[in-house]
């Protein structure tokens, strides 16, 4: 490995400890004690009881993300997409690069025998689902917070600037002026856009989405995260949090998004300090607040890790060529 490599990697280590040391920073500033106390005095069973529902939570996704793949010709039997599904998230839990998607995607790529860029669309618009209502979830918590018609323009202009270039990509016009563009670069050029290159299938794969197709992706994305917050909610509830759903549903929305950004591990500081300060606008003590994002992590992260990790050992990466998903059937991609 070169001395370029060490250092590049080095760097991004050190850009992911931000995360911790924020963690650190807000540990510091509360009453340790009393967030010891809170957890002493959760209720148990509602814990149990939003743990669980992680199953139906990931069933739902399972759902969106098998009929993605059914509109681009992988036909994923419901068991082999639900296990692969939840081993994501065990990857995704152990690795800080959310390596888990791009390991449902290979799983997928080499058990059905489809181009990794086919198997990668159809988890990027998976996760697509996600981030937009996680966009508009969390827009519209900042805009309730905003105090000036500056502040909304600045929100509205982000929220253009994030979907913005996904259009781009999927337009036509658009798409021919980036592979002229690209294939001008040369070889890697020709590697991406070509026709048979990676950025080309992965555009193909995201076209197949018809409109009832995305109508119902929209709406199981929509069921997926009414439970998602309602198990946020009984954890708030679970210690003793006087807060609404609609309050929970802002902070967790804020909090899951924060986490996209490469500066922590698995999220941890950043949803903390997020959390943490959209609750104190509520009145909701920072120990209070603090308890609730890590019961979050520790609910979601690790329980649903070691969930995974059952998944994973159920159902592990194919490593061969005689080995496949159970009843994985491809055709060709509709034109």
């Amino acid at each position: 490995m070169s001395f370029q490599s060490l250092s590049q990697q080095r760097n991004n280590w050190l850009l992911r400890l931000l995360g911790l040391l924020l963690l650190v920073v807000l540990l510091a500033r509360v009453d340790l004690a009393q967030v010891g106390d809170i957890f002493r005095e959760a209720n148990l069973w509602l814990i149990l009881a939003a743990v669980l529902i992680i199953l139906l939570l990931i069933f739902v996704k399972t759902i969106r993300w098998q009929g993605v793949m059914r509109a681009q010709g992988t036909q994923l039997p419901i068991w082999p997409a639900y296990t692969t599904y939840f081993a994501s998230l065990f990857i995704g839990f152990l690795t800080p690069g959310r390596l888990g998607e791009f390991v449902r995607a290979l799983q997928v790529s080499q058990a059905c025998k489809v181009s990794s860029a086919k198997a990668f669309s159809s988890v990027l618009a998976d996760r697509l689902f996600d981030l937009y209502v996680l966009l508009g979830v969390g827009g519209a918590a900042l805009l309730i917070l905003a105090a000036s018609q500056a502040e909304y323009v600045v929100l509205t202009g982000s929220v253009v600037l994030i979907t913005f270039p996904l259009f781009l990509f999927i337009h036509n016009k658009t798409f021919a002026w980036l592979q002229r563009f690209g294939l001008k670069l040369g070889r890697p050029g020709r590697k991406l856009f070509s026709v048979g290159g990676w950025l080309y299938e992965m555009r193909l794969g995201l076209r197949q989405l018809d409109a009832s197709g995305v109508v119902i992706a929209v709406g199981l994305t929509i069921l997926a995260y009414a439970i998602f917050f309602g198990q946020c909610y009984l954890l708030a509830r679970a210690l003793n949090l006087t807060v609404g759903f609609v309050t929970i549903s802002f902070a967790v929305a804020l909090g899951s998004l924060v986490t996209l950004l490469p500066i922590s591990i698995s999220g941890l500081g950043t949803r903390e300090a997020v959390i943490v300060a959209y609750l104190g606008t509520v009145g909701v003590p920072a120990e209070s607040a603090l308890s609730f994002s890590l019961l979050v992590f520790l609910t979601f992260y690790v329980g649903g890790g070691l969930v995974g990790a059952m998944a994973w050992w159920i159902n592990p990466m194919p490593v061969g060529p005689e080995d496949s998903l159970p009843n994985c059937e491809v055709t060709e991609w509709r034109p």
